[in-house]
């Protein structure tokens, strides 16, 4: 290999993100964001506000003398390519074997009236046809779109075909999320609905009435801090109050190991989903981590009690896979895996901002 240079494609997806962050953070703000890829629109400056957070603690890096040889535009290039390949990303997984149920299996009245107040965050962009008093939001295969096995659960499902992430009612016209889904540049953007769940079997969910689907009007407090496993949390206010849904009771109380928990949100951008059985598995000051059942998309999911049934939490990070490839199609990768290290996901305790509601 002396002499040979590593081909660009060969490099982790966290060796080309560092290399493109140290480069920018060496470059005038004014030109540090010129990829012309989705100019002017809400995605990008979604993306655009992101990565500003990630420069500030990134000042110290320096480019890569191995990396020379790959263009920025380049290195852009490659990172979508791999962030495609990974899947909808960021991560997630199931512990122990599948314990996701839709809407219509929840037998318990208490969860079923909890799942009310999950709301699906996604952009204006999420939705056509929006002139005959309904939107029909885009939607995809999610078993095509991931290249499933055929026994994967909800292989037949449709999931949004644009970002989607997972927010819950915490005042009649107040949303919590994660701080990394929305902000104040694209919060004018989000929208947010209830009731994207199944009812019944094969139900169809992709069209909703215009009086259904709730604008983002303004970021009332916001906190993200990527550094460790701290605070990730947004309070968005929306265009007017929520009606026929269930506002979250936010929970006061101590949070201990072993405590029995459950999750509601829309893992890949599928219709609701509840996730039982799960527990905290450690504590810290501003987060717990908690062995769920979640993928990429759950961001922003509500972690409650399992007795109580107040919220706890926010699910805001996962791990580094939601789906592994057996040669015929992708499965959920299954923890605990001695291939794949988890510590569970990482959620925001509701003690960070419960006093600003």
């Amino acid at each position: 290999m002396n002499g040979v240079r590593k081909p660009p494609v060969e490099y982790s997806f966290a060796e080309l993100d560092r290399e493109l962050i140290a480069r920018g953070a060496q470059v005038s703000e004014e030109k540090r964001f010129k990829f012309k890829d989705k100019e002017g629109t809400p995605q990008r400056d979604c993306m655009v506000e992101q990565l500003k957070e990630l420069y500030d603690p990134a000042k110290s890096l320096k480019p890569d003398e191995a990396l020379k040889h790959i263009s920025t535009e380049e290195l852009v290039k490659i990172l979508m390519l791999k962030a495609g390949k990974i899947g909808a990303s960021g991560s997630r997984g199931i512990w122990v074997g599948e314990g996701r149920f839709d809407y219509f299996d929840i037998v318990d009245e208490q969860v079923k009236r909890n799942a009310g107040s999950v709301a699906a965050v996604c952009l204006e962009n999420s939705f056509v046809d929006k002139a005959r008093g309904y939107a029909m939001l885009r939607v995809k295969n999610y078993g095509k779109t991931f290249n499933l096995c055929d026994f994967e659960p909800f292989h037949q499902q449709s999931v949004a075909a644009m970002s989607m992430c997972t927010g819950f009612l915490v005042k009649e016209d107040v949303v919590a999320t994660a701080a990394h889904f929305g902000n104040r540049n694209n919060v004018k953007s989000l929208r947010f609905i209830f009731g994207y769940k199944m009812e019944e079997p094969y139900a169809r969910v992709d069209k909703f009435f215009n009086e259904t689907i709730y604008k983002g009007v303004e970021i009332i407090d916001r906190k993200l801090i990527r550094e460790g496993k701290k605070s990730d949390w947004a309070l968005v206010r929306l265009d007017r109050k929520v009606e026929g849904q269930r506002v979250a009771k936010l929970s006061k109380k101590e949070i201990f190991c072993c405590q029995p928990i459950y999750v509601m949100g829309h893992p890949c951008g599928l219709p609701l989903k509840y996730a039982p059985g799960a527990c905290v598995r450690n504590v810290e000051e501003t987060y717990f981590s908690a062995y769920l059942d979640i993928y990429s998309g759950n961001s922003g999911s509500p972690v409650f009690d399992g007795k109580t049934h107040e919220v706890i939490g926010i699910v805001v990070r996962g791990d580094t896979r939601d789906f592994r490839w057996t040669g015929k199609g992708h499965v959920s990768v299954i923890y605990p895996n001695s291939d794949i290290h988890s510590e569970g996901a990482g959620c925001t305790r509701v003690s960070e901002f419960i006093d600003k509601v």
